[in-house]
């Protein structure tokens, strides 16, 4: 299945393959060259999302917002595929050294 101009992704009995086109500049021919395999579809189209948005080079925000958008447009033009949800979360995580020397202090 082509997603755009120069991405596919295929499965072989294992994986799912995301693979990008790419031009030989000698002879002027494309080729499709893996770049990553996954074992779930959905687990590849996060990957061309997050791929797409590393090659803007986090300009500014609203470059990477604008990227995801038309990035999850298209993903949502595929057929039989369940929709994915765009998702950003910021998590603090707690200090666990603290956490432990205040249950060592209980004992």
């Amino acid at each position: 299945m082509e997603i755009g101009d120069k991405y596919k992704i295929e499965s072989d009995n294992l994986n799912i393959i995301v693979s990008r086109k790419e031009r030989i500049k000698k002879t002027n021919k494309d080729y499709w060259r893996n770049l990553a395999y996954f074992s779930t579809p959905q687990n590849a189209l996060n990957f061309l999302v997050d791929l797409e948005v590393r090659e803007t080079e986090l300009k500014d925000i609203t470059t990477v917002i604008k990227k995801q958008d038309a990035l999850y447009e298209l993903i949502k033009t595929l057929k039989g595929l369940p929709e994915i949800e765009r998702k950003v979360e910021f998590v603090k995580k707690p200090r666990r050294r603290r956490e432990r020397a205040k249950s060592n202090d209980k004992v």
